[in-house]
């Protein structure tokens, strides 16, 4: 007993490869990440630095801040940030920390109408981050506001999504996303409008969520009543050799749509060639989305950790503007939601008991089957950016 729990315990050399050999092995012989990978605050506080702030994170939908002086204030990994739009109709994303003193500058969301004042001191910023008032204060020789302007985070925009990274020489990100931008093409996601936006806490390490999204094994099981009732004829998934990108992706193949149980008014399907209409494409992009291309809508979930032990799941939907314009629009997109509800509760569940197992002391690695051969490609890419062995 004792050795079983001297071995599940947190290593003293947490970051040392050695533990984690097992990991590496081909996913037949495998062992899954340890367990304190899903329990440790120095395992986070590592994933933090290594990944989401070095790789592209998705903060939801452009329609979040829609006019000029449209903010949101957030924290994502523990750094507070403004997401505005600018005079210049260009969304960009601050630290949300006055230049002066580095009081907060602004909370909640909302609309400025011409600046972004801090309330301590009432310097004023543009909402391209420039200073541009210092009451009391005038510029001199070793004060010149140009100087003092807020800090900027890199933003860009994909598939109507607003994407972050605060690593300034990482490569753009449509680099960043290899052949996915040409997969999803015929989507035309850019023209869609986000009809909802919808938050879920999680009880457990993001990662179990981001696994599970990847795990086609377990949809017979967590799902019996709900994604099971639909026949699915096969999966396609990720071949390295053959998808090029920080992404991980399978393809499920059924007939019609998966948004509401049979027999429930759907959605149009989407204009786009007939090989596109055999089931959804699921891409997950490294660090936080979850994208579901369907043959009549498209969803992304963004996760947001919140420390080794919990995150917080925000989900977009988008439909093409004239589906959105249907008189019985409404009434259908509930449909939708209130079985995406069910859904999300399933896995949501089986993430939280997966916490539960990992705070075990007698827990220990697991292993994989063909079924979640994914998770094993998904646990290596954390496992490189963390330990090492990545490519930037």
């Amino acid at each position: 007993m004792n050795h079983i729990m001297r071995d599940m315990a947190e290593p003293a050399d947490l970051f040392d490869p050695r533990h984690y050999t097992g990991v590496r092995r081909p996913f037949y012989s495998a062992e899954t990440l340890p367990p304190w990978c899903y329990t440790s605050e120095k395992w986070y506080a590592r994933e933090k630095e290594t990944i989401f702030k070095k790789f592209w994170n998705c903060l939801g939908h452009e329609s979040r801040v829609p006019d000029v002086g449209s903010y949101i204030t957030l924290s994502f990994a523990d750094v507070p940030l403004i997401i505005v739009r600018g005079k210049d109709k260009v969304v960009r994303a601050f630290i949300n920390s006055c230049s002066h003193r580095g009081s907060a500058i602004l909370e909640g969301e909302g609309t400025c109408a011409h600046t972004m004042k801090c309330p301590y001191h009432a310097w004023a910023f543009d909402f391209e981050g420039a200073l541009v008032g210092t009451p009391l204060i005038i510029e001199e020789e070793h004060f010149q506001k140009a100087e003092h302007g807020l800090v900027q985070i890199r933003l860009e925009i994909w598939c109507g999504l607003m994407w972050i990274n605060f690593d300034a020489s990482a490569q753009a990100l449509t680099d960043y996303l290899g052949d996915l931008t040409q997969r999803v093409a015929p989507w035309k996601t850019e023209e869609m409008v986000c009809v909802a936006r919808r938050e879920f806490p999680v009880k457990a390490n993001w990662k179990f969520y981001a696994e599970n999204w990847s795990d086609g094994y377990h949809v017979p099981f967590v799902h019996q009543t709900t994604l099971n009732k639909k026949r699915v004829s096969k999966r396609d998934f990720h071949d390295p050799s053959v998808h090029v990108g920080n992404y991980l992706m399978h393809y499920t193949y059924f007939s019609g749509s998966r948004g509401t149980p049979e027999g429930q008014k759907k959605l149009p399907e989407l204009d786009l060639p007939e090989e596109l209409k055999i089931g959804t494409f699921f891409p997950y992009v490294h660090s936080n989305a979850m994208i579901g291309f369907a043959i009549d809508m498209v969803s992304c979930t963004e996760i947001i950790p919140e420390g080794p032990g919990a995150c917080r799941l925000f989900t977009s939907t988008m439909v093409p503007k004239s589906t959105a314009a249907l008189p019985d629009f409404q009434e259908t997109l509930d449909l939708y939601l209130k079985y995406s509800d069910i859904v999300r509760d399933e896995d949501v569940i089986a993430a939280e008991r997966q916490q539960l197992g990992a705070l075990s002391a007698y827990n220990r690695a697991g292993c994989f089957t063909p079924q979640d051969k994914l998770v094993h490609d998904y646990d290596l890419w954390i496992l490189d950016r963390v330990i090492g062995n990545a490519s930037p």
